[in-house]
């Protein structure tokens, strides 16, 4: 509907990188250079430029090889954030979920950020006990099923889901179905590869059926020259249905 009011929202990883460094001062302004009204941004840095935003964060990385201000997730959003959830769900990893609702112009917007743990996480690199490649990321998707079930407002789940969707050939046929299963009540508006994408993507955005995509769009790793994430980028237009 031509003139509808629509919410932007924008997912990156940006690989850890500082806001000041050479590569993370223009992947920032790339971002921003996009008028987002809600951003999830995974593997940042608590010292994110709020450039008149809000910011929410979820708990310090388990481990001991990263910095004091790294943090695996970080929403961004226009407008103050409120009904703020760090927990989630009974055995989800609140180092990887923070959830809040914003206002935007399609009206209130529940945003759950969320880094689904890469196949090999805690496998070579054990911090409580040995796990089993996709162990984690499998234990994870589980978690998430019932609190996808129980979104009753016009949401987006977006984040690293470490994972293309649909499935690609070298991701293992149960965790595809975990994925697809956590997913089953809301559309992955980025499913495949977008436009502006290098390839099929595993930073995604997912929203719930009361929400409609009107624009998908991404952008490369690279840009101008410069290396500024290992993950391709991607943001959604959403109006009301």
């Amino acid at each position: 509907m031509p003139g509808a009011a629509s919410a932007r929202v924008l997912c990156w990883n940006v690989e850890r990188k500082a806001p000041h460094t050479p590569t993370g001062a223009p992947g920032i302004e790339h971002l921003f250079g996009q008028s987002p009204d809600v951003m999830a941004i995974t593997e940042a840095r608590t010292v994110f430029p709020t450039r008149g935003g809000h910011t929410l964060w979820s708990a310090p990385p388990r481990g001991t090889h990263f910095a004091d201000d790294e943090r695996k997730l970080l929403l961004w959003s226009r407008e103050p954030w409120r009904h703020v959830d760090r927990v989630g769900a009974p055995g989800l990893d609140r180092t990887r979920f923070v959830a809040g609702t914003t206002d935007t112009p399609v009206g209130p917007l529940r945003v759950f950020g969320i880094c689904i743990p890469w196949h090999m996480a805690e496998v070579t690199h054990p911090i409580d006990e040995k796990r089993k490649p996709w162990e984690l990321h499998i234990n994870y998707l589980e978690a998430l099923v019932g609190l996808v079930e129980s979104i009753d407002a016009p949401s987006v789940l977006a984040g690293d889901f470490n994972q293309t969707f649909p499935r690609a050939r070298r991701e293992r046929i149960v965790a595809a179905e975990a994925l697809a299963h956590a997913l089953a009540t809301v559309d992955v508006v980025t499913s495949g590869q977008v436009d502006g994408c290098t390839k099929p993507g595993i930073d995604h955005i997912a929203a719930t059926r009361d929400l409609s995509a009107h624009n998908v769009w991404g952008w490369p790793n690279v840009i101008d020259g410069k290396r500024l994430s290992d993950h391709d980028g991607v943001g959604v237009d959403l109006r009301l249905r």
